[in-house]
């Protein structure tokens, strides 16, 4: 009875809501589609098409600049004074007329190179022009030259362009700090003699680096006076790559730059463009029209890529406005309307609900009560009602089947308590048995890798015993002989007993190292000899022993010491480590190149642990597949490799309490990382009852879990 009720007071109320209020929503949804439509169709075609136009400005009017460039040097290359001075070879007179002009123009650079030195120009920017130069060929354009090749064209000029770059919100990630290259605006003009003949090139060039004329000009020519509305900024940038290099973008919006301005401290130089922009000019050479955001805002913005004079890209030039005034504009209109319209709304709505409160004003009462009985509650009660008629039946009727659904609902409570004791009882159960599983099978995961390094290790230990049986018989005969040789020389032994020395030195490191491999297999066999040793002579002192095999690799050690905590370690032991390393980083190169070396203090738990070593390379680094295997016995990528480098320098280093992790990118190259303790926690090969008192614990749970069990 209380459902038919309900859907028939549903019912009712919402036939009388669609009659009233159809008009009103016809109006507001009308009133919707015309704000949609006037947005997409008038005001955003309108704003895009005026950037588009703006950038076309833009861009002709850096074109303009570009043939005024070499419209100067044309003028000059023609004047009966410079060809003059040419023809008499007064070059004192001709630096001072060049020295002129480029003042007088603004240049920063203006040079006469006669014919006989263009070969001799081996600028990277110069000489892809050559040969167009050679066939008379007047050139201009923009081009990028790196500081050093501005410094062998005038002294000095290389720091005029250096840029410090800003953290931007929204730009691509980059790990470059500051931008050194600088954007010219250049021409170059070949010079003739009376009969045609190439005896030299003018060359001249404007650095757009940190300036601001260009874009200012081209600013107050865009978005001259009345343009824009009151609040909008107009602005203009040349980008190299995706770096502003010379803007009247304003780093503050709330303070925006006049065209008086003559300084820089505001203009947003060195920030860089938006993560979406760059993708889409610089990597795929397409024209943005679009909004964008724009170091701190959102502009209306139009991108276009920059060619240089080799036709490659080499930044943007951008044109744009802020879109806050517009979008200001736009929505004060449709306050306006929306003021309009909710006033014809407000009134209608007043009208509508009076007289509908009117309608269902007896109906109020129940439907309280259904709405409180529907959020759960059972205890109220309709009561008595004033009028006798239909409505009061119901009432009544409703009180009884709530006073019914109060004493079901206590019985069905008491019987979830009990179901849901019994759940979580056998929930509970379940889950030990499932934990217990779990451990199982990672302990026989474990047992079953550490069974089969054993079996390679056995192996290797019988291998290994033969061979360190071979090579030490012939190295105490080697020892045995180099003392004799030096007892017999005496003291003309002295010339050579450096190199004496290091055979003594190699034989033993020979010997430490066939001891260290018979102890990589028979770690239990052995005992350490721990001292402390500073980290950072370590390394040096290694180095003497790979830096005959860096030199025929053409490999250079970049040095970063900053560690200061000595370690306790085996000497021998973790220079072998230290060897394999840069070997193997040395082999990761391929070819010439360079190793970086690190050293800092070991922190943990604001304590000094001990220290870490880095060995960098820039190689081609190891593949995910294979960087969870390096560290396995008999495991190599090499052809000619045994798998036994890393395996070994990793027990080595873990049997003094340390630690070596990699990180590595494809492509990228790759870091070891090496953990040396302060204090040596020599560690043993417990790793067989740390298995079986694993499994017993494990046999425990389960025993408990199935106990538990009804």
């Amino acid at each position: 009875m209380s459902l038919s009720w309900s859907k028939i007071n549903s019912s009712l109320q919402h036939k009388l809501l669609l009659l009233t209020l159809l008009p009103l929503a016809l109006t507001a949804a009308g009133f919707a589609l015309m704000a949609g439509y006037w947005t997409s169709s008038y005001t955003d075609r309108q704003l895009y098409m005026k950037v588009s136009a703006d950038l076309s400005v833009a861009n002709g009017t850096l074109n303009i600049m570009q043939k005024e460039h070499e419209n100067t040097l044309t003028q000059l290359a023609s004047s009966y004074e410079f060809r003059t001075n040419l023809q008499l070879d007064n070059r004192r007179i001709l630096q001072v007329q060049l020295l002129e002009i480029k003042l007088n123009r603004s240049l920063d650079f203006l040079r006469f190179i006669p014919v006989e030195k263009l070969p001799e120009i081996n600028e990277p920017s110069f000489v892809p022009l050559l040969e167009r130069l050679e066939q008379k060929q007047a050139i201009n354009g923009i081009t990028v030259l790196k500081s050093s090749e501005l410094d062998k064209i005038a002294f000095g000029l290389g720091s005029k362009g250096k840029i410090i770059l800003i953290d931007t919100p929204r730009a691509a990630p980059t790990d470059k700090q500051i931008e050194d290259r600088s954007m010219v605006l250049r021409a170059l003009v070949p010079v003739t003699d009376d009969f045609g003949e190439l005896i030299g090139v003018l060359d001249s060039g404007v650095i757009l680096n940190n300036t601001s004329k260009a874009v200012d000009t081209i600013r107050d020519l865009v978005y001259g006076k009345g343009t824009l509305p009151e609040d909008g900024i107009g602005t203009v940038t040349l980008f190299l790559d995706d770096v502003r290099i010379s803007t009247n973008v304003p780093q503050d919006i709330t303070n925006p730059i006049s065209s008086e301005e003559a300084t820089l401290k505001n203009r947003a130089i060195g920030t860089r463009v938006s993560a979406e922009v760059r993708k889409e000019v610089l990597l795929k050479g397409e024209n943005w029209i679009n909004r964008a955001f724009v170091v701190n805002d959102w502009y209306i913005s139009a991108y276009q890529p920059l060619i240089d004079l080799n036709n490659k890209k080499i930044g943007m030039i951008y044109a744009g406005f802020t879109e806050a005034p517009f979008t200001k504009i736009y929505y004060k209109t449709l306050l306006e309307s929306g003021t309009f319209i909710a006033l014809i709304m407000l009134v209608a709505s007043v009208v509508v609900i009076n007289h509908t409160n009117q309608l269902l004003k007896p109906l109020r009462k129940i439907h309280s009560v259904v709405r409180t009985v529907r959020n759960g509650n059972t205890y109220p009660r309709i009561g008595k009602l004033d009028s006798s008629d239909e409505l009061v039946d119901l009432a009544k009727q409703f009180d009884v089947m709530l006073d019914l659904l109060e004493q079901r609902e206590q019985q069905i409570r008491q019987s979830n308590d009990r179901l849901e004791a019994t759940v979580d009882k056998r929930t509970k159960s379940l889950s030990l048995r499932t934990e217990a599983l779990k451990d199982h099978i990672r302990l026989l995961k474990s047992t079953r890798k550490q069974l089969l390094d054993k079996e390679k290790l056995a192996v290797l230990g019988e291998l290994t015993a033969g061979i360190a049986h071979e090579i030490n018989n012939p190295a105490a005969v080697i020892l045995g002989n180099m003392d004799l040789l030096v007892a017999e020389l005496g003291a003309n032994a002295a010339p050579v007993q450096e190199e004496v020395d290091m055979v003594i030195q190699q034989v033993y490191r020979i010997r430490s190292l066939i001891n260290n491999l018979l102890q990589y297999s028979r770690p239990g066999h052995y005992v350490d000899h721990f001292e402390h040793h500073p980290v950072n002579s370590i390394i040096d002192d290694t180095l003497l022993l790979v830096s005959h095999a860096l030199d025929n690799q053409n490999v250079s050690i970049i040095k970063n010491y900053q560690s200061s905590c000595p370690v306790e370690v085996n000497y021998q032991q973790v220079q072998q480590v230290i060897v394999n390393l840069i070997l193997n980083a040395s082999h990761a190169l391929d070819g010439p190149g360079k190793i970086e070396l690190e050293t800092h203090d070991w922190i943990q738990n604001d304590k000094v642990k001990g220290a870490i070593i880095n060995v960098i390379d820039h190689g081609k680094g190891i593949s995910s597949n294979h960087l969870a295997k390096i560290f396995d016995p008999f495991f190599t990528t090499k052809e000619s490799g045994t798998g036994l480098g890393l395996s070994i320098s990793y027990g080595i280093i873990r049997r003094q309490g340390g630690n070596i992790e990699v990180e590595s990118h494809e492509g990228e190259g790759t870091t070891f990382s090496v953990y040396l303790l302060e204090n040596a926690v020599v560690s043993g090969d417990g790793s067989l009852d740390g298995i079986l008192q694993g499994l017993a614990e494990v046999e425990r749970t389960n025993r408990r879990a199935t106990a538990e069990l009804p």
